[in-house]
């Protein structure tokens, strides 16, 4: 019983500490300019990064 409390607790501290989901969708790019697009539809935001050919996107705020 304590085992799968401690496990269940670790699980709940993990999911909340992960970052959101939002955003996770892979966009292909090649220069910073094509991700303000996708970046402003997923976040409401236009800033992000193109890193490794995929856009990073930033949150306002």
């Amino acid at each position: 019983m304590n085992a799968k409390f401690i496990l269940l607790l670790l699980v709940v501290a993990t999911t909340m500490l992960l970052p959101d989901t939002q955003g996770a969708e892979v966009i292909k790019c090649r220069t910073p300019k094509d991700c303000a697009g996708p970046c402003r539809k997923q976040t409401g935001c236009p800033h992000g990064k193109c890193m490794n050919r995929t856009c990073r996107c930033n949150r306002c705020g």
